[in-house]
Protein backbone atom coordinates (compact mmCIF):
# COMPACT_ATOMS: atom_id res chain seq x y z
CA UNK A 1 0.00 0.00 0.00
CA UNK A 2 2.82 2.52 0.63
CA UNK A 3 4.58 1.70 -2.58
CA UNK A 4 1.23 2.52 -4.41
CA UNK A 5 0.94 5.91 -2.71
CA UNK A 6 4.63 6.98 -2.96
CA UNK A 7 3.86 5.95 -6.83
CA UNK A 8 1.28 7.88 -7.35
CA UNK A 9 2.75 11.20 -5.30
CA UNK A 10 6.11 10.70 -7.44
CA UNK A 11 3.99 10.61 -10.75
CA UNK A 12 1.90 13.63 -10.08
CA UNK A 13 5.35 15.40 -9.26
CA UNK A 14 6.83 14.48 -12.96
CA UNK A 15 3.70 14.74 -14.37
CA UNK A 16 4.04 16.29 -17.50
CA UNK A 17 2.87 19.63 -18.58
CA UNK A 18 -0.31 18.75 -20.05
CA UNK A 19 -2.38 20.44 -22.79
CA UNK A 20 -4.75 23.17 -21.79
CA UNK A 21 -7.83 25.02 -24.09
CA UNK A 22 -7.26 28.77 -22.95
CA UNK A 23 -10.33 31.46 -23.44
CA UNK A 24 -9.96 34.30 -25.43
CA UNK A 25 -9.10 36.88 -22.83
CA UNK A 26 -6.66 34.73 -21.54
CA UNK A 27 -4.49 34.00 -24.58
CA UNK A 28 -4.69 37.60 -25.20
CA UNK A 29 -3.27 38.32 -21.64
CA UNK A 30 -0.42 35.83 -22.51
CA UNK A 31 1.15 37.02 -25.18
CA UNK A 32 0.51 40.67 -24.04
CA UNK A 33 2.62 39.04 -20.88
CA UNK A 34 5.62 37.60 -23.70
CA UNK A 35 6.05 41.17 -25.55
CA UNK A 36 3.48 40.50 -28.74
CA UNK A 37 2.63 44.57 -29.53
CA UNK A 38 -1.28 45.09 -27.92
CA UNK A 39 -2.23 46.11 -31.80
CA UNK A 40 -1.37 42.79 -32.74
CA UNK A 41 -3.27 40.86 -29.93
CA UNK A 42 -6.33 40.66 -31.92
CA UNK A 43 -4.62 39.16 -34.99
CA UNK A 44 -2.90 36.61 -32.99
CA UNK A 45 -6.16 35.67 -31.32
CA UNK A 46 -7.77 35.11 -34.42
CA UNK A 47 -4.93 32.59 -35.53
CA UNK A 48 -5.10 30.53 -32.52
CA UNK A 49 -8.62 30.49 -32.77
CA UNK A 50 -8.89 29.55 -36.27
CA UNK A 51 -5.95 27.23 -36.30
CA UNK A 52 -6.68 25.58 -33.13
CA UNK A 53 -9.43 26.66 -31.07
CA UNK A 54 -6.75 27.63 -28.74
CA UNK A 55 -6.21 23.75 -27.94
CA UNK A 56 -2.36 23.98 -27.25
CA UNK A 57 -2.50 20.04 -28.16
CA UNK A 58 -3.68 20.68 -31.50
CA UNK A 59 -1.72 18.32 -33.78
CA UNK A 60 -2.37 17.81 -37.31
CA UNK A 61 -1.05 14.43 -38.64
CA UNK A 62 -1.54 14.78 -42.26
CA UNK A 63 0.09 18.54 -42.54
CA UNK A 64 2.72 18.03 -39.53
CA UNK A 65 1.09 21.40 -37.86
CA UNK A 66 1.53 21.65 -34.02
CA UNK A 67 -0.04 23.50 -31.22
CA UNK A 68 -1.95 26.78 -30.65
CA UNK A 69 -0.24 28.10 -33.64
CA UNK A 70 -0.22 25.03 -35.89
CA UNK A 71 3.67 25.34 -36.24
CA UNK A 72 4.86 23.26 -39.29
CA UNK A 73 7.60 20.50 -38.59
CA UNK A 74 8.76 20.44 -42.00
CA UNK A 75 10.74 23.99 -41.58
CA UNK A 76 9.96 25.23 -37.39
CA UNK A 77 9.97 22.12 -35.20
CA UNK A 78 12.29 19.31 -34.91
CA UNK A 79 12.40 16.78 -35.93
CA UNK A 80 13.01 17.32 -39.04
CA UNK A 81 12.68 21.05 -39.29
CA UNK A 82 14.99 23.52 -36.48
CA UNK A 83 13.97 27.07 -37.44
CA UNK A 84 12.83 27.78 -34.02
CA UNK A 85 15.14 25.71 -32.33
CA UNK A 86 12.47 23.40 -30.24
CA UNK A 87 10.92 19.99 -30.83
CA UNK A 88 7.06 19.44 -31.95
CA UNK A 89 6.54 17.87 -28.82
CA UNK A 90 7.32 20.98 -26.81
CA UNK A 91 4.58 23.16 -28.79
CA UNK A 92 1.32 21.09 -27.81
CA UNK A 93 1.79 21.97 -23.58
CA UNK A 94 -0.20 23.88 -22.12
CA UNK A 95 3.06 26.21 -21.28
CA UNK A 96 3.10 28.26 -24.59
CA UNK A 97 5.66 30.49 -23.67
CA UNK A 98 7.64 28.70 -26.36
CA UNK A 99 4.75 28.82 -28.75
CA UNK A 100 5.09 32.46 -28.83
CA UNK A 101 8.88 32.44 -29.30
CA UNK A 102 8.83 30.45 -32.39
CA UNK A 103 5.48 32.62 -33.96
CA UNK A 104 7.66 35.35 -33.22
CA UNK A 105 10.66 33.74 -35.39
CA UNK A 106 8.11 32.53 -38.28
CA UNK A 107 7.15 36.23 -38.12
CA UNK A 108 9.73 38.17 -38.60
CA UNK A 109 10.74 35.75 -41.26
CA UNK A 110 7.63 36.24 -42.80
CA UNK A 111 8.41 40.04 -42.35
CA UNK A 112 11.77 39.77 -43.59
CA UNK A 113 10.73 38.35 -46.94
CA UNK A 114 7.28 39.65 -47.90
CA UNK A 115 7.12 43.06 -45.74
CA UNK A 116 4.24 41.05 -43.87
CA UNK A 117 4.65 39.01 -40.95
CA UNK A 118 1.41 37.56 -40.84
Amino acid sequence: MKFAICAIVLCGLVAPNFAKVFSPTEFGNVMLANGIPKGQIETWKCIAKWESSYNTAAHNTASGDHGIFQINERWWCSPPGKGCGMTCNSLRDADITNDIKCAKIIYEEHQRLTGNGF
